[in-house]
């Protein structure tokens, strides 16, 4: 991992401490350790663990790229 976290309790508990960058970082790091999960924990190796993981950090975050997808749609409209 290239970067660390200054303050990890403050991250774990929703508590965004000293910016934007941090989060991103935490962000990081959770899909990284689903990654070594998928490959590892449940033994897909790490090819089928990586399109597991993209699979599912892509479905957690789908909500938003539909939200921000129709408010752009609505927003050419105008």
């Amino acid at each position: 991992m290239a970067h660390m976290v200054k303050d990890v309790d403050n991250l774990v508990q929703g508590v965004q401490t000293f910016g934007f960058s941090e989060t991103l970082i935490y962000y990081e790091t959770l899909i990284w350790d689903l990654w070594q999960f998928m490959a590892e924990g449940q033994g897909f190796g790490m090819g089928l663990g990586l399109i597991a993981a993209s699979f599912i950090s892509r479905g957690l975050f789908a909500p938003i790229i539909i939200y921000s997808q129709t408010v752009g749609m609505k927003m050419k409209l105008l």
